[in-house]
Parts: structure tokens; C-alpha cells; sequence
């Protein structure tokens, strides 16, 4: 799910994860209560176990780092050191650190483990007790290399491979080469989530062996994959096609007619797949591939291929810094390719907001909308991080009739548009309000998320609260991101009450708006 992620998708507005980090306090506490006596030997063994989770979590150093891991930190991470040094605080602790399967679940193997013979022995010997430590439970396992084009060790991989029906996820962001991947070939029965980023050689496209990628043919419960721009025509393709429990599918694009080659896979995907398109269309490394004349061949503006799908899902997360205007004919292209008819969600996100905004293809999306009939089945609309002016924003909403959930923002106020008129003021409250002689839009409304300048009369919000409660029986949700200021305390207060008055029918949530990442369906990856 770049961005974690390397693949970055953000984090939709009031997701309420629930992701639990141990901060430094709460391991200054827990330390207090140690010292003043608290009896932690009578917590309860289940207690004890998320307590060991919160610690590890908090004192293990992020696998997906940028910077270069050293070797000792990766065999700390194998051998999993914060646990064992609970392990040594009593024969308990010690007991149920390893007579607990799941805390050895998460095997990640980064290619430095494997750099020199002393280091491949310690960390055999490492990761032989943690799979016994794991026992039967099933496994995560992540393989990585400082290089996208290097391999880990085939000791490490055969001694994995082992134990492939327990993988219930796998993330590969490194070159296969080199090692003997069928061995897994109807041994993943259990595999449901893979990655597969492997080294994108676009101008030598030397070719891979068939069987390399053999093994995706023989995974019945695989319903989660992302592939890279490498793979989209080669023969992981294929094993895409016709597969009925797929339900989400990731997409990396890192140049403009790579696009070509993912548009023209879905009219083959079954119904309701979640799609997720993540753009790397990189500044830099955009210029750099346009110098070499070997891709000066292909055209910067193309048609994408007419294409009707059954996705249910369609996600545009953008990473790294683009060009805006390469970004914009890229989108309004596929704009203009897909006809989706069971569309029930569409998510346009850019990894480097505020910096940079995606601009909105109006037109396109409004010729979308009537030929694939969104007006009767799209439900959620996330645009947050979206240049739109008001006036097509409500046209757009007149148009979504059926909307449920809806995620707009302002575009962060600089210096060369100080006179953009906020999107989210008064006129876009009211609309949303109603009232005597006004009909409102999107009446099945119950989610509200804005990324806002507080650029609206605050009093507006409690109007647009009571009315949606008063006129409808099921529940609404307002969630309120401001990029700058803060909301009137009595308007805040009066939220709050109606809050806990509502018996759970109104949720509402005030933050400052923060980057937020998850790692969503799809396993992380590195760029």
C-alpha cells in the first residue's frame, strides 16, 4: 500500500485503523509502575502478550527505513533481540516469549544478511530458530536487497521455501534471479497478499524464464497483488486473468504507456476487484528516460484504449514529485478510456499534497459519469488532494445523487494564489444543509471529511449536523482537517455535545492535517 509503503496509499480521513505506536511516555509509565511496585506478574497472560507486542513494536527499527540497514540491525530483527531481552526477566516472560507463535511470525530478509559467509551462517542460524519458534502459525515473509536487481542468498530462500504453506504474504522488492523459485509451484495453498516489485529492465527487456513467475498459477487463495511496470507484460499477466477471488489488484505506473498495458488487463478482471493505480510518473527520472533516444520512440500523448470493467474500486495515488501537466493528460486520458458501470468508489490521492495538487478533469469525469451511469452506484468520492473549483464541484455532486461518502479539501493557500477562493465555504455548507425552498445535495450523505482553511462561518457546520440527523434515521460522520487556525470553541463544543447526545448516531473528529500513510491490502513496497 513508495510511500510505509514505498507503495503509498493514504490514509482515508477518519479511518480509525486503530494502529497502536508505544510512544515514549507510555514506556516511561509503564517503567514508573514497574518501580513503584506494580504487581505485573497477576496481569492477565493475554494483557502480558499485547504489552510484549507494544515494546517490540516500539524498540524494532522500521523494515522499509531509507536508510541503508546494517547488518547488525537486520540480525536483531531476525532473532527478534527486544523479545528476547524480555524473555530474560523471569522464567513467565521467558515462557511466553517463546511459546508464542505469533511473535515470530514476520520473517523479513534484507540481501546484507547474505553479503559475506559469516554473516549467511549467523543468520541461518537465526532465522532456523525463529521458524521454530513459530511453529505452525502462518507467515509473513518480505525479501529485499540494498538493489532492486540483486537477489537474497538461495541458502535463505531454499530454508523459506520450506515452509511456503504457511506464507499467507509475500513481498519480493529484488531481483528472482538466480533463485529456484519453483520449488513453490503448488506449495502456497495459503498465500492470500503478494508483491511483486521486481527490477524494471525497460530498455534491455531482457526476457525472464517462464517458470520464474510459474509458481502465482498455483496459489488458489490469492484475492490481494500488486505488480510492477515489469510485470505487466510478462507472463505474471496472465496469471492476473480470470483468477474469481481476486479482490485487490495494485498497478505500479512509472511512465506515461505503461498505462496502455494496465488499461487494456481490466475488462478481464472479475467483478468487484478493488483497483489501485499507483503513478510514479518521478520529475526527475522522467526527464532522464526522455534524454536516452532509445525511449524518444514513444509518444508523450497517446490514447489510452476504450475499455469497459466491472471494477468495483479504482484508486489514483500519485508519488514523488510529477510534472502537472503530464500528470493531468495522463488522467483525463484514462478518464476518457474507462466506462464503469459498477464503480462504487474512486480515490484520487497525491503522495506530495501540499506540495503539489492533482488538477481535476472535469469534463472527463462528467462524460464518465453519464456513459457508466455513476449517478445510481457510486457511493464514496475521495478527492481531498484535488484542485477543483466550487462551481464544478457541485455540478460533479449534482450528478451523484447516490453519494454516501465524500472527502474534499482547499488547496493550501501560496503566495501565487492568494486570491483562490476557499472551496469549503459558506455556499458549499449551505448546499450540502438545505433548508425551506432549497433542495440539497447528496441526500444519503453520511460522511463528511474536509481538509479545510476554516474559511466558512463555523456556525454553518452545526446547521449542516442537525439537519442530516433530523432528516434521516441512520448516522453521520463529520471529520474536520484544518490547514491552518482553529474552529470556534463554542461551535467545537456544541459538536461534541451533540456527540454524546446522539446515542452514536453523529461521530466527530477535529485534527490537524497530518501525512498519513497506511499499509492498506496491498503489502508495502520500496521504490
Amino acid at each position: 500500500m513508495t510511500p510505509c509503503f514505498g507503495l503509498l496509499i493514504r490514509l482515508p480521513l477518519g479511518c480509525g485503523c486503530g494502529c497502536a505506536i508505544l510512544s515514549q511516555h507510555d514506556l516511561s509509565t509503564i517503567s514508573t509502575r514497574l518501580t513503584m511496585g506494580t504487581r505485573i506478574h497477576s496481569l492477565a497472560t493475554e494483557t502480558l502478550s499485547d504489552i510484549f507486542r507494544l515494546v517490540v513494536a516500539a524498540a524494532t527499527p522500521d523494515f522499509w527505513s531509507p536508510d541503508s540497514p546494517s547488518l547488525r540491525t537486520e540480525l536483531d530483527r531476525i532473532a527478534n533481540a527486544p523479545l528476547l531481552n524480555l524473555s530474560q526477566v523471569c522464567s513467565r516472560w521467558h515462557g511466553l516469549a517463546l511459546n508464542s507463535p505469533t511473535f515470530w511470525s514476520d520473517v523479513h530478509i534484507n540481501g546484507v544478511c547474505g553479503s559475506t559467509a559469516t554473516a549467511l551462517a549467523k543468520t541461518i542460524g537465526l532465522l532456523s530458530a525463529r521458524l521454530e519458534y513459530s511453529r505452525d502459525t502462518l507467515l509473513s515473509v518480505c525479501l529485499t536487497c540494498e538493489s532492486s536487481r540483486q537477489s537474497p542468498d538461495p541458502a535463505l530462500f531454499h530454508m523459506l521455501a520450506q515452509h511456503s504453506h504457511r506464507w499467507v504474504d509475500l513481498c519480493v522488492a529484488c531481483s528472482l534471479e538466480g533463485l529456484d523459485t519453483t520449488v513453490l509451484i503448488g506449495r502456497l495453498p495459503s498465500l492470500q497478499k503478494m508483491v511483486l516489485n521486481l527490477p524494471a529492465e525497460l530498455k534491455i527487456r531482457i526476457p525472464m524464464p517462464p517458470e520464474t513467475l510459474k509458481f502465482i498459477d498455483t496459489t488458489p487463495r490469492l484475492n490481494s497483488l500488486l505488480l510492477s511496470p515489469y510485470l505487466l507484460s510478462s507472463e505474471a499477466r496472465k496469471a492476473v486473468v480470470g483468477r474469481k477471488q481476486l479482490r485487490s489488484l495494485a498497478f505500479q505506473l512509472m511512465l506515461p504507456w505503461q498505462f496502455q498495458d494496465a488499461i487494456s488487463l481490466l475488462p478481464k478482471l472479475p467483478v468487484t476487484t478493488n483497483l489501485s493505480l499507483v503513478i510514479n510518473l518521478n520529475r526527475k527520472v522522467f526527464h532522464h528516460k526522455l534524454s536516452d533516444p532509445y525511449y524518444r520512440k514513444f509518444p508523450l500523448r497517446f490514447e489510452f484504449p476504450s475499455v469497459t470493467a466491472s471494477i468495483s474500486s479504482l484508486t489514483c495515488i500519485t508519488v514523488n514529485s510529477f510534472h502537472p501537466r503530464h500528470m493531468s493528460f495522463t488522467l483525463e486520458q484514462m478518464f476518457d478510456s474507462l466506462t464503469v458501470p459498477q464503480l462504487r468508489q474512486l480515490i484520487l490521492a497525491c503522495s506530495t499534497y501540499p506540495q503539489l495538487v492533482l488538477e481535476w478533469p472535469h469534463s472527463q469525469f462528467l462524460a464518465l459519469c453519464s456513459r457508466s451511469n455513476l449517478g445510481s452506484c457510486l457511493k464514496t468520492l475521495r478527492i481531498a488532494e484535488v484542485r477543483i473549483t466550487q462551481k464544478k464541484l457541485l455540478a460533479v455532486l449534482g450528478a451523484l445523487p447516490a453519494l454516501e461518502v465524500l472527502e474534499v479539501g482547499d488547496v493550501p493557500q501560496v503566495v501565487a494564489e492568494k486570491n483562490r477562493r476557499p472551496l469549503i465555504n459558506d455556499h458549499f455548507l449551505r448546499a450540502l444543509t438545505g433548508g425551506p425552498g432549497r433542495d440539497r445535495l447528496i441526500p444519503r450523505l453520511s460522511y463528511l471529511g474536509c481538509v479545510s482553511r476554516l474559511s466558512f462561518t463555523h456556525n454553518l457546520v452545526v446547521d449542516l449536523v442537525t439537519s442530516r440527523l433530523r432528516d434521516s434515521q441512520g448516522s453521520f460522520h463529520f471529520c474536520l482537517h484544518p490547514l491552518r487556525g482553529a474552529l470556534n470553541p463554542a461551535v467545537h463544543t456544541h459538536l461534541r455535545q451533540l456527540a454524546v447526545e446522539s446515542h452514536r448516531r453523529f461521530v466527530y473528529e477535529l485534527g490537524s492535517y497530518i501525512q498519513e500513510y497506511y499499509q492498506s491490502e496491498i503489502s508495502p513496497v520500496t521504490w
